[in-house]
Formats: structure tokens, C-alpha cells, sequence
């Protein structure tokens, strides 16, 4: 026995290292918590085994904690420890107990980048019982192999904390032992700020210094229109319908190969808090809008790529860089483009071109580019 604990002590140790080589540089947000370790708490409510516990004193209650590491954004492996207490009928023959429960489990998860994760596990553990008083001319401990199957799901409540709920079965001699458990998990290096989830839209705007005006960055040799006088800073553009709108085609034909930039507009463009774009960027959107709608463009597709400094979260920016681009699409869109041709994404901060140290460059790191997709 006392082996087997030795060894059941060993999985629970490795399931709470991380692992060797995990890397500490930056994330992206398609990692999810990959490398995160993950400790839980929980209280537990449990139905016993027969194999141990009279029929109408089969209730248990107690607490339990886990162990994890995410190894990839779908798949985890974890090590955990239930402690439960059953009354039973507290005479002599059906005494109370205690169970100890060691388990190594295999959890596969949807991908941890999403705010809600319905996770299957699968495992095998061992089972210790103790009564608290003799029981007869039976023996006062009892132990066994179990195994351990599971569903459960995780509420993520921000970066580096989750609400956890499962529901598992312990497999053993005499039957089952059922366990209802929901807790608390801690999350602990690993991509814990790289997370897509809700963000806090509160940003306060750095001191900017002023600047000269950067000129808008159109790829191949298509002519930009001059652009109009800077309105004030507060000053923000709502898209007027397409029929209010008068504009001319470039003149030229549109670069050609995936991933050219079309167009892109930088902070002294782009409102800091908002998703619009500023009035001097009204006319060059306009004119790639023909260009795209025009008969020589109307199979191209564009994704619209948005970019933020590295004020706040970077969940936060990303979701904003996502307004942003939502924004832009939802314009192209009303002047006559079809849904299926534009593309979104945001890479958040994850993608200076400036450093984020001065205010020019975080201005500069604040911008949409357009490109072709096809």
C-alpha cells in the first residue's frame, strides 16, 4: 500500500510542474492558457461505493484540490485529491468514514481561448477509507484502484481565475462512487494575458505631443487622395449611407497578390477609444470603396487587420482592434460589398511597428490595414 501511495503522490507532483522548456517570451492569443498551470479548490458533495458503505448511508461530503497543466489550448493533465466525510448511520456496525481519493485524469477541453469551456476527462486513481471507530472483527482501513471519468465545465471570471463545475464517476469494486464538485481554479504563468475575453473598455488617453501628420500607406502606384484639414481630436466620423456619399475611382488598377496592403490608416486616424476612424480618413476609403465595387474588382476579397497600442490589457485591445475592424466592414458592407469578401482579425499589441514607449509610437501602433485575400 505504501507503494502505491508513493506512487499516486509522484503523478500529482508531475501534473503540477510545468513543462521543461515552456517558454516565457510573448504570446499569442491563439495559445489560449497553453503552459498555464491551474490549481483548483473545490467542495465536493459525494454518493460512496457499496463496496465500503451501508445502503442508507451512502452521503458524503468534503472538499477536494487539483493540480493542472495545460499542455495545449484543448488538452490538460491533472492530478487532484478528494477528502470526503460520511456519517453513515453511526452505530457500531456502519461507522462513520472517511474516503481519500488520489487521481491522475487526461482532460481534453474546448479550446481554452473561449470564455466558456465544456472539458471531458478521463483518468484512474486510488481510494483510501478509514473508519473512525471499530467496525466489528473488519479490518479499520480499506484501499483500491479506481478509475475516472468525467465532464465538467470552466467559466473564465478574467485572466488568472475561472469558476469550475464537474460531475465524475469513480469506477471500483462494488460500484461507482459518484462526485458533484464546484470551486475556484487559479491559473499561474503560461498564457494567462493572452485570452480573448470580455474587455474593460475604461482607457485613459497618454500625453500626446504634437506630431507631423503621417501620410496614409497605399501599396502599388495608386495616387491617395489629399486629405482633408485635422478636425479637433475629439472629433469622430459616423459613416453616412452610400447614397449620400460622392466619390471617384483611383484611376488605378488594384496591386495584384494575397496579403498586398490595399490601405491602412494610423492613430492620426484612428480615435483612441472608439471604433470610428477619423474624417481625413473618409476619402481614401471611399476611393478603394469603388475600386472594390467596381466591375475589374468585384471578385477581390480583403481582410481587414486591426492594430492597438499596448494601453490596458492586451485582451482589452484586441477586443477593441476587433470594433475597429467590425467597424470598417460593416461600412464596406453598406456601400455594396458582399459579407463572404471581407475578412477580420486583431492582433491587439502583439504587433508593434513603433515602440509603445512614446506617444508617436503608440500612434503609429494604433492602425487598420486593409489587404487583398485573394
Amino acid at each position: 500500500m505504501r507503494r502505491l501511495v508513493t506512487t499516486s503522490l509522484i503523478l500529482l507532483t508531475m501534473a503540477a510542474l510545468p513543462r521543461a522548456g515552456q517558454s516565457q517570451s510573448a504570446f499569442q492569443v491563439e495559445q489560449g492558457l497553453t503552459g498555464a498551470r491551474e490549481i483548483g479548490l473545490f467542495a465536493t458533495g459525494r454518493i460512496l461505493s457499496t463496496e465500503y458503505s451501508s445502503d442508507k448511508g451512502k452521503t458524503a461530503f468534503g472538499g477536494a484540490v487539483t493540480f493542472g497543466t495545460h499542455l495545449k489550448k484543448s488538452l490538460a493533465v491533472q492530478g487532484g485529491l478528494g477528502v470526503n466525510y460520511s456519517r453513515q448511520e453511526y452505530s457500531y456496525y456502519k461507522p462513520p468514514l472517511w474516503t481519500f481519493t488520489p487521481t491522475i485524469s487526461l482532460i481534453l477541453q474546448r479550446p481554452t481561448t473561449a470564455d466558456v469551456q465544456p472539458y471531458g476527462l478521463i483518468g484512474a486513481g486510488y481510494e483510501f477509507i478509514s473508519y473512525t471507530k471499530p467496525r466489528c472483527d473488519c479490518e479499520q482501513s480499506r484501499s483500491m484502484g479506481i478509475g475516472n471519468v468525467g465532464v465538467g465545465v470552466r467559466k473564465m471570471l478574467g485572466s488568472s481565475r475561472a469558476f469550475r463545475a464537474e460531475v465524475s464517476s469513480q469506477i471500483g469494486k462494488g460500484g461507482p462512487a459518484f462526485t458533484a464538485m464546484a470551486g475556484l481554479s487559479l491559473f499561474t504563468g503560461g498564457n494567462t494575458q493572452g485570452r480573448v475575453r470580455p474587455p474593460q473598455r475604461v482607457r485613459n488617453e497618454p500625453p500626446l505631443i504634437p506630431i507631423p501628420r503621417q501620410s496614409t500607406t497605399v501599396s502599388g502606384n495608386r495616387p491617395v487622395p489629399a486629405p482633408a484639414p485635422a478636425p479637433p481630436p475629439a472629433q469622430v466620423l459616423t459613416p453616412t449611407p452610400s447614397n449620400s456619399v460622392t466619390r471617384a475611382p483611383s484611376g488605378s488598377p488594384l496591386p495584384v497578390g494575397v496579403g498586398t496592403v490595399l490601405l491602412s490608416f494610423d492613430g492620426t486616424q484612428v480615435d483612441f477609444t472608439r471604433p470610428d476612424w477619423r474624417q481625413d480618413a473618409q476619402n481614401v476609403i471611399d476611393g478603394l470603396v469603388v475600386d472594390l465595387t467596381s466591375d475589374a474588382g468585384q471578385l477581390i476579397k480583403v481582410s481587414i487587420e486591426a492594430h492597438t497600442d499596448n494601453v490596458g490589457s492586451n485582451a482589452a485591445n484586441i477586443m477593441l482592434g476587433l470594433d475597429r475592424a467590425r467597424a470598417v466592414r460593416e461600412y464596406l458592407i453598406s456601400q455594396g460589398m458582399t459579407a463572404d469578401r471581407i475578412r477580420i482579425s486583431s492582433l491587439g499589441e502583439d504587433a508593434p511597428v513603433a515602440p509603445n514607449t512614446t506617444a508617436i509610437g503608440r500612434q503609429q501602433n494604433r492602425r487598420i490595414v486593409i489587404k487583398r485575400d485573394n
